[in-house]
Parts: C-alpha cells; sequence; structure tokens
C-alpha cells in the first residue's frame, strides 16, 4: 500500500503548491468501462438512479479492476475502508488488494489524482468530497463507510469546557477539512453555539500526528485527535483530557464516504456493486468479531497499535454505529444535514447542493439487496 503527500504530489505533478480548483481538472478527468453492458441513464427526475431491471439496477455485467485514492493513512477507526474490499472481495468477484489503494496526506490531492483519470474512486471527507462535487467536478458519492469514530477535541488541563475554547481563545490545531469538519460536528452536536470558523486561534495542522506531536510539545492547547493519540500523549506525562468525542455527540452525519466520476460509476456499475457488497460485508464481520477486526487491522495497516489498543478500538466499534453496516446511509435527512454543516463552515455556499446532486444510490442499494 503507498501513500503519497499533497506536496509531493504537487510537486510531481507540475503544480504549485497554491489551492486549485476541483473544476480546473476537469478537462483531464477520463475513465475507463469495465461493464460489459451499456451505460445506464437515470430516468427523468430520478437523480442518481437507473431504470428497474437494467445492469446498473441490478449490479449486473463483468465486475473489473478498481483502483482507489484515500485521502489519508488507513487508521483502526475506519480499517473497514479497505479491509472489506481487500479481505471480503473475492466473493463478490473483486480483485482488489492492499496496494490497489494509493494513500494521500490530503484529501484534495487524492481527488485532484481521480480527476486525472490515474484512479478510479476516491475516498476522503464527506464535506470535501461535497464541496468538489459543489464546484462542478463530475462526482457523486456512492458509498459512505464511516459515520463517526473516536475523533477528540483535546485539551491541555487549563482548558476544561467546550465553552472554554471561545473564552479563553486556546490555540487549536486542526485541518483543514476532515477534522475540522469533525470538530465542527461535535460542535453542532453539542449545541455549542459556534463552529471552528468563529474561533481566533486556529492552526492548520494537516496531520493528526502532527496535531498529536503539537499538542504533546505545548504548540497548541487543544487538538482534533483520535482518543488513541491522546493516550499516547498522556503517557508522556503531560496532562491532557477529551473535552468531548464525536461517537457520543447527537444528530445524522457522515464523516468519510467513497465517490468517483458520474461517467465512471455509468459504466461500472458491476464493479461499484461488488466494492460496496464487499466493504459493507467487511464492516458486519469486523464489527462483530474482535479477533477478526484485529487480524484485519495488522493485514492491511502499515503500523497497527498494539492488540491491547486494537482491543480497546473494537469496544467502541462494536458498540457505537462508526459504520454503516445494515443501511447505505445516503438517506436525505442525513445528507442534508452535511450539507448544512458545510454551510455552517462557510465551505459550502447556501442552496448550491441538493441531497439528489451529492449521491449516487445505485450500488449501495444493489449491494444490499445482494447482501439481505
Amino acid at each position: 500500500m503507498s501513500e503519497i503527500g499533497r506536496r509531493q504530489f504537487l510537486r510531481a505533478a507540475g503544480i504549485t503548491a497554491a489551492a486549485i480548483p476541483f473544476s480546473g481538472l476537469l478537462a483531464s478527468c477520463s475513465s475507463s468501462s469495465d461493464s460489459s453492458s451499456p451505460s445506464a441513464s437515470s430516468p427523468a427526475g430520478t437523480p442518481g438512479s437507473a431504470a428497474p431491471g437494467s445492469a446498473a439496477a441490478t449490479g449486473a455485467g463483468k465486475v473489473g479492476k478498481i483502483k482507489a485514492a484515500n485521502g489519508s493513512s488507513i487508521l483502526d477507526a475506519y480499517v473497514n475502508v479497505i479491509a472489506g474490499p481487500v479481505l471480503y472481495g473475492k466473493e463478490f468477484g473483486l480483485d482488489f488488494a492492499a496496494d490497489d489503494n494509493v494513500q494521500f496526506q490530503s484529501g484534495s490531492a487524492a481527488i485532484q489524482t481521480v480527476l486525472g483519470g490515474k484512479l478510479q474512486i476516491v475516498s476522503t471527507g464527506a464535506v470535501t468530497c461535497m464541496s468538489a462535487i459543489a464546484q462542478g467536478s463530475p462526482f457523486k458519492i456512492f458509498l459512505p463507510y464511516l459515520l463517526v469514530d473516536d475523533t477528540v477535541i483535546a485539551a491541555t488541563e487549563d482548558i476544561t469546557s467546550i465553552a472554554d475554547l471561545k473564552s479563553k481563545n486556546p490555540i487549536i490545531g486542526v485541518d483543514s477539512n476532515t477534522a475540522k469538519t469533525a470538530m465542527d460536528q461535535i460542535l453542532v452536536g453539542m449545541n455549542a453555539g459556534f463552529v471552528v470558523d468563529d474561533l481566533k486561534n486556529v492552526q492548520t495542522i494537516e496531520s493528526s500526528g502532527e496535531r498529536t506531536s503539537a499538542l504533546a510539545a505545548g504548540q497548541v492547547k487543544v487538538a482534533v485527535i483520535h482518543q488513541s493519540q491522546l493516550d499516547q500523549v498522556a503517557a508522556t506525562g503531560k496532562k491532557v483530557h477529551a473535552l468531548a468525542n464525536m461517537y457520543e455527540a447527537p444528530g445524522k452525519f457522515i464523516k468519510q464516504c467513497w465517490m468517483a466520476p458520474s461517467k465512471w460509476l455509468d459504466e461500472n456499475q458491476a464493479t461499484a456493486t461488488a466494492f460496496a457488497a464487499a466493504l459493507i460485508k467487511g464492516s458486519r464481520e469486523l464489527k462483530n468479531n474482535q479477533e477478526a477486526f484485529v487480524s484485519a487491522c495488522k493485514q492491511v495497516i502499515k503500523k497497527p497499535p498494539k492488540d491491547d489498543e486494537l482491543q480497546a478500538m473494537w469496544q467502541l466499534v462494536h458498540k457505537y454505529d462508526f459504520w454503516p453496516t445494515d443501511t447505505n446511509a445516503m438517506e436525505p435527512e442525513r445528507i442534508q444535514n452535511m450539507i448544512d454543516l458545510g454551510v455552517k463552515e462557510t465551505t459550502l455556499e447556501e442552496g448550491v447542493l441538493t441531497p439528489d446532486k451529492v449521491v449516487d444510490t445505485r450500488a449501495a442499494d444493489a449491494a444490499l439487496k445482494m447482501l439481505a
């Protein structure tokens, strides 16, 4: 499994480090068809759907090879994102190995690579996906895989409440997309009355590992990191605690999902359905079997946590709804909640997106029928 940082990708591609609108790469977007059936067309007035009985609606056709871009490193909290297709794909005719997933440290860089036609599908934060769609990129979300995870708002001992984030103006470490949205999801769920953009001393630190180091070194007083990373800081003797966590914050949200160009989805429903079925099957198996979860983490995570840490994570995955396993999690209410959150963050403009412009449920619906 390879890993590429955003700067490394941009440098290799001859692109400057400045932000590049997703729409700027639309002309280079391409897709390859591996379906034996012709492209399906959506019935009028039903975006993202296909005619009943068609190859696209049933997932019929040839399952082809697929290459994926992942916008972050694989962690135990969402090992299903790759473990599902890798470990359970063959059951559905899918040939997908760990090396078929290219890891980036930026969702934007991962999206740009798929736009360039090098890879076919991309996983990253839900609002990041929606931002790309809002800017004109020809994508649709076809499979959420992470609703919540063990993200926490970690703080040093003098920051004791959510209200302190605003009243005491501590330096806060957060990234520019997924972790920012995770923190906003927690704040909105807790009715804090503000989001990250309303806070004054926010530092953009893209990697959760770098945010963990900054918290340990005292460079920030608050950081959006994972529970296991907070435990690592605490193990050094530094007094830190979690102000709040994502998995106990109320609200219908999606943290991360898979998306693909609409043209690719039209031409490759069999492959998309097989991928979705394998991921959902893997999510179900790993959520309910601790031994299988630990084994999967050791197989697909480059540097897996220790066994006791993996067992602790499994307890959270098993107890809370980290992964959608019995629904495709693309119901309009949940999608609209994410759009509304993106508007609150000023990542999205109000009125630009609606749920039907964001999702394509064909593959997930077909996969759930296969698994019923």
